[in-house]
């Protein structure tokens, strides 16, 4: 039966368009399976490993201090921002705190 329409069908086949060559296509497939590799690899950090490390001299057990600074906000004094750094603060908008500074918050961890 196949040889008696197999001519048939030849004339009836209808073939499919394509609009790009294999590059292209190779080109896009491998930037998804690239693009979803490199966020897996980037989201997996918040998961697996030691996402967040807060540094004290205190005798503050790390994994309290590594909750309270993943909940907690922290600051910068502004005044400290127009110091020197290594001769007046230890890093740009760290200095000792008194009540009356205005402090700028950031929420990086909520």
């Amino acid at each position: 039966m196949d040889q008696l329409f197999g001519s048939l069908k030849g004339l009836i086949k209808t073939s499919s368009v394509v609009i790009d060559n294999h590059i292209f296509r190779l080109h896009y497939r491998a930037t998804v399976v690239i693009l979803i590799a490199f966020s897996l690899m980037v989201t997996g950090r918040q998961y697996f490993g030691d996402p967040i490390d807060c540094i004290s001299k205190d005798d503050i057990p790390s994994k309290l201090l590594d909750t309270y600074c993943w909940i907690h906000t922290t600051f910068s004094i502004e005044n400290a921002w127009k110091k020197r750094v290594g001769d007046e603060v230890p890093y740009p908008g760290v200095d000792k705190t008194t009540p009356n500074e205005k402090r700028v918050y950031h929420a990086y961890y909520q």
